[in-house]
Order: C-alpha cells, then sequence, then structure tokens
C-alpha cells in the first residue's frame, strides 16, 4: 500500500511503500491501549497470532503481581492449558536480559511446550520473551506495565552476553496492549525513564544523519520523524507527566511505542538511539562488572542525552577543527580485563575504518561547515534538554542516578569504547572535545 494520507494506525499489520524509495513491513498488527484491554486478550491472540492451544504467560514477581494473575485467568477461559514462568530476580532486586538468564528462561519454555508468548512487564520482560520467541520461532504479544522505554514495538533486544551490552535482531511483537490505569499508575521513576528515552530522539536522529552523511548509512525521512507528531501529546505537558497525569503519561506511551515501530521499520535502532544511549550501557556494564547497582535505563538515557546535546553545542562552535586520530586502543584496565575488555576491544577496532573514512571526508573545509550547519538545525540545546527532564522530574545529573562524579567522568571517557557505531562521542573525540572539555561539560551540565 501508499502511505500518502494514511494514519500511523492504519499502518500496523501492512506493508507499504515509503518516501524514502523502501518497502516497510509493520509485523506489530494490534496497538490496544483500552482500560479492558486484558478482558480482550484472548481474541487478540486468536487475530494475532491465529490458531494456538498453548500460551506461556512470563512475567517477573512484581508484573505478576500487577496483572500477570489477570492475563493467566483470562487467557485460561480460552486457552486451558495456558501456564506462567516468574522470571527470577538478580543479584540486585530485579531481572536481567543476559545471557545466563535467557538460557534458563529457553530452558523452561521448552519444558512447557508454548505456541506462543504472553509478556507481562516492560524493558527485561519484553526483550527477554522477544528473545525467546525468535529463538523458538513462535510470535509473542506484550501486556505493558509501565512507560518507562521504546523497546515494546522494536524488533532489536538490548541485551548482556559475556558482560558486554550488544543490540540482538530479532522480532517485534505482534501485539502491544495495556491499560491506562496500570499505565499510569506506574512507579514515578519508570514514568520518569520513559520520559528520558523518548526525548533522546532529537539527539539519536541528529546522530543517524551525520552517518548517512559521512558514510552514506540509510536514513528515512518518515522514520526519523514518526513520534514528532505526537510530542505536544507529552513534550508540552512535562509538569503533568510528574504529576502521573492520565492523558498525559498516555501520551508519553503512544511516542514510546511508535518509537519502537519507528526502528522496526528501519531495521535498526537508529531513530531512536545514537550516541546519548551508549551513557547508560556504559554504566550499566560497569555495575556489572563492579559489581553494583545502576538506575533504570531511560534515567541514565536522560543525563546521556543532555551530554551529548552538550558535546554537539560545543563542536558545532568550531570553525576550524584540527582532528585527532583515534586513540591507538581501549582501557582495558577500565573494564577489569579478561572476556569484558576483550569484547569491547572488538567493538572498538570495528569502529577504525569508520573514523578513518569520518576524517578523510571533513577534511574538506566545505564539507565540515555542511555538516555543520545540518547538524545544528537537528540537535537540541543541552538546556532545552535539561529543561524539560527537570519539569518533568526526571534525572539531570550524577547523583540523580545513583552515580559518583567520577563514576561517570569514567564512563564519559570510555563510552565511546564499546559500540562500533560512529556517534557524536566518537566526533568529540576526533575535534579534541573529548577528552579536553570533559570536566567543564560534567559542571556545567552533570552537576546536581
Amino acid at each position: 500500500m501508499e502511505r500518502q494520507h494514511v494514519g500511523l494506525s492504519e499502518l500496523l499489520g501492512t506493508e507499504f511503500r515509503c518516501d524514502c524509495g523502501r518497502s516497510h513491513d509493520l509485523t506489530v498488527r494490534r496497538f490496544v491501549y483500552d482500560a479492558a484491554a486484558i478482558d480482550r486478550l484472548p481474541d487478540i491472540v486468536r487475530q494475532c497470532a491465529g490458531h494456538c492451544v498453548r500460551a506461556v504467560v512470563v512475567a517477573d514477581s512484581r508484573t505478576w503481581e500487577v496483572c500477570g494473575r489477570r492475563v493467566l485467568a483470562a487467557l485460561k477461559r480460552t486457552y486451558e492449558d495456558t501456564r506462567e514462568v516468574i522470571i527470577a530476580d538478580g543479584e540486585f532486586g530485579s531481572p536481567i536480559c543476559d545471557d545466563a538468564t535467557f538460557q534458563t528462561l529457553l530452558a523452561r519454555l521448552r519444558e512447557a511446550k508454548p505456541e506462543v508468548l504472553v509478556a507481562v512487564g516492560s524493558g527485561v520482560v519484553n526483550d527477554l520473551c522477544k528473545w525467546a520467541s525468535f529463538e523458538l520461532g513462535m510470535p509473542y504479544l506484550v501486556v505493558a506495565t509501565a512507560a518507562s522505554m521504546n523497546g515494546y514495538a522494536a524488533a532489536n533486544v538490548a541485551a548482556t552476553i559475556a558482560g558486554v551490552k550488544v543490540l540482538l535482531e530479532a522480532r517485534p511483537p505482534v501485539a502491544v496492549i495495556a491499560e491506562p490505569q496500570t499505565i499510569a499508575g506506574a512507579p514515578h521513576e519508570m514514568i520518569q525513564a520513559g520520559f528520558g528515552d523518548t526525548i533522546a530522539k532529537h539527539q539519536s536522529n541528529t546522530d543517524w544523519w551525520m552517518n548517512h552523511r559521512l558514510f552514506g548509512e540509510y536514513y528515512c525521512d518518515f522514520c526519523a520523524g514518526i513520534v514528532s507528531e505526537l510530542e505536544p501529546l507529552y513534550l508540552d505537558r512535562p509538569e503533568e507527566i510528574k504529576e502521573g497525569d492520565a492523558s498525559a503519561v498516555e501520551g508519553l506511551f503512544a511516542a514510546l511505542f511508535w518509537s519502537g515501530v519507528a526502528m522496526t521499520l528501519v531495521g535498526t535502532s537508529a531513530p531512536a538511539s545514537g550516541g546519548e544511549h551508549l551513557l547508560s550501557h556504559t554504566l550499566d556494564m560497569i555495575a556489572s562488572v563492579r559489581r553494583h547497582r545502576h538506575d533504570l535505563h531511560g534515567r541514565q538515557v536522560g543525563v546521556g542525552t543532555i551530554l551529548s546535546a552538550a558535546l554537539y553545542e560545543r563542536i558545532l562552535a568550531i570553525e576550524g577543527p584540527e582532528f585527532c586520530a583515534m586513540p591507538a586502543q581501549i582501557d582495558a584496565g577500565f573494564w577489569s580485563g579478561g572476556a569484558v575488555a576483550e569484547a569491547v576491544a572488538g567493538q572498538y577496532e570495528a569502529k577504525r575504518g569508520a573514523w578513518d573514512a569520518a576524517r578523510r571526508h571533513l577534511a574538506d573545509r566545505h564539507a565540515w561547515d555542511r555538516l555543520r550547519a545540518e547538524l545544528a538545525e537537528r540537535s537540541r540545546r543541552p538546556q532545552t534538554i535539561r529543561r524539560w527532564l527537570e519539569r518533568a522530574g526526571g534525572a539531570t545529573g550524577a547523583a540523580d542516578i545513583g552515580c559518583s562524579k567520577e563514576q561517570l567522568r569514567g564512563a564519559v571517557l570510555h563510552m565511546h569504547e564499546i559500540r562500533k557505531r560512529f556517534t557524536v562521542v566518537d566526533l568529540a573525540w576526533m575535534v579534541g572535545v573529548l577528552p579536553d572539555a570533559t570536566d567543564e561539560i560534567l559542571e556545567q551540565w552533570l552537576s546536581c
């Protein structure tokens, strides 16, 4: 079908031709936000997953109590052999999406022999079920429990494998359903996390455009702007987000859902995840290596979004840059050596070609000036990002996310090492903003 004059909701479950020249296939068939959504679940399963007789409900101990029991009861009215699997908590009180947890879940699911999975939860539960359903070759649905992240409708899985945060390709759910009373009633910090994850799109889209200009990476204007029309529903109402206003949270949840759709349509995380996300992933990895807690992903991403905007602001003020060589190797000691350092080193080495290509491209002064002008149009100012987060009650600095200044500084100076994809963080190293201005940026923008 052609996309012209078609609303977003009408694209669900369709393949359509886009102005970017590609055909996008959206396998997410239903998005249901309704007070009686769980009661409707058997019909939604039938419509989206086809004929099946055995379902497994997957939750953690908290989401099971929030609405997992109700999901199980609703499904049992039609699918009598429905069973539940409760994912165990990790060392610090909640499950984690890592290779060990995944293998345990996979073994339990193979024993249960489901034909469809129903995830009840948010980030970790959704990602583990997405991963498992892809491995087992079966559909899954997710009953969302918080407006906390944008991965509900995404095809990729954010997992920790051998201690390193990676993105794995999988398939999105066939349906995302939620009840307003559950989403609006989620803990405030989870809603703040969702707000931080959503506003990151301004910076991630800037990184995406930069890669398009520097390396010819595929770029789609429609997917880049897919959430923009929803912005007034939540971005104009940060104080109402902070207060948990039901309509403002609904707008935020819709933006999170469609942000995930954008990633699915493109086939990468580029529309919603750039250099700002690397700060959160690095903090998670540090916490794992050094065995301490970390904050919610989206709250850390909000802080990373301020950082990204501050880096762009510094970079775009440079008229005639002197390009620095890529640091020869990672700081293995920072990653405590071993398998984690080895995996990080592999990602870092894979980026060397992009770094060299960027330097060659930008050696032309006119190319630098064009790129500066284009990036300036897309990136937001750090004070704008920080003001949004403050008004929504979100995290804006080290102390807010349970980090010492030194821990945050270490993450900022090593976050470019963990992924092969080129981002604003790499550009900041290329032009000397990092490491030279690290302490100034931390003091100006990320001190609580």
